[in-house]
């Protein structure tokens, strides 16, 4: 077996075995996915302790090696690219269920403070994490309960794009009420509350600011480069307040009654900051209720689960 001599910062001199140590390279590597001969050959090239010569004979005996220790590899061949690919390997990470519980609530915990880049971020390290489980009921609930599951990614990075905010967008939305439908809008920003991810954008259908469900966004159709608009970076509520907090009510400065009865008063609000209308919203109690929009009233109703989760978790 060959060996090789390390030098620390004190001149002690560290014996490592590089047969065993490209032999890890190579199932580390494998782990990430499927890989050519020649690209494992350059792989243990660009290793700082394997700087010599490799051929891809000694790819071949690594793999051998790894397959006697128990693991399964598919052979190169056309069909699957050729390319070495491990499908199995007798060194799994066991979770038991309490830990999977544990893991569980700490994601949902995480991602309600996180970003929804963070929150990605933490999609992807716990599929790596439960992928070294080999257990694919554990594997397939990890990725089904993620954070948002449902949101295309590929349509995520379109809309996060800064250079299509302010342009004309034409989308397929999957509306509660309406169904399968394609709309304008004009993207101005992403929204992240409680779980959920929100085009912020104005809607030429409603002529009015509002904001997207990015889950039921299918498709986008087209967007228009050629000229940008400029349009008010806030939206309208409406909802109507009686009971205790009727009697206590007084009209914010964005606030508009719009009716007002002998039990109860009707009032739409300009939200532009969103977090402090909400704040102001649920401090009315059981005593509101939103009448529009749509995706505000799903938004509250998204807030007050959340919030009615942490206590019963506690």
């Amino acid at each position: 077996m060959e060996t090789k001599h390390l030098q620390s910062e004190k001149e002690k001199k560290v014996w490592i075995s590089i047969t065993a140590f490209r032999t890890l390279v190579i199932l580390k590597t494998l782990l990430e996915g499927g890989k050519t001969v020649n690209q494992l050959v350059e792989i243990l090239k660009n290793q700082a302790y394997l700087n010599k010569a490799v051929s891809k004979d000694t790819v071949r005996v690594a793999i051998k090696t790894l397959k006697s220790a128990g693991c399964e590899i598919v052979r190169p061949s056309k069909a699957n690219k050729y390319l070495y690919e491990l499908t199995y390997h007798p060194f799994h990470l066991n979770i038991d269920k309490e830990e999977l519980e544990a893991l569980i609530t700490l994601r949902e915990r995480l991602s309600q403070d996180f970003s929804w880049q963070e929150v990605l971020i933490l999609n992807d390290l716990y599929d790596r994490i439960f992928a070294l489980t080999f257990n694919n009921e554990q594997m397939n609930f990890i990725s089904e309960s993620k954070p948002l599951v449902n949101v295309n990614k590929s349509i995520l990075m379109e809309l996060a794009n800064p250079k299509i905010y302010g342009k004309k967008i034409s989308i397929q939305y999957y509306s509660p009420e309406f169904g399968l439908e394609d709309i304008d809008v004009i993207p101005k920003r992403l929204s992240y509350n409680n779980g959920k991810l929100y085009l912020f954008c104005f809607s030429f259908k409603y002529n009015k600011t509002s904001m997207l469900n990015i889950e039921r966004i299918v498709r986008i159709n087209k967007i228009d480069v050629s000229e940008s608009f400029e349009t008010e970076n806030s939206y309208s509520v409406t909802y109507k307040l009686k009971g205790n907090s009727f009697g206590a009510y007084t009209k914010a400065d964005y606030e508009e009654i719009i009716e007002q009865t002998n039990d109860s008063v009707t009032v739409r609000a300009k939200v532009e900051n969103e977090f402090l209308f909400i704040q102001r919203i649920l401090m009315f109690g059981a005593d509101f209720k939103i009448i529009s929009p749509d995706f505000f009233r799903e938004k509250l109703i998204d807030k007050i689960n959340t919030i009615r989760r942490r206590y019963t978790e506690q």
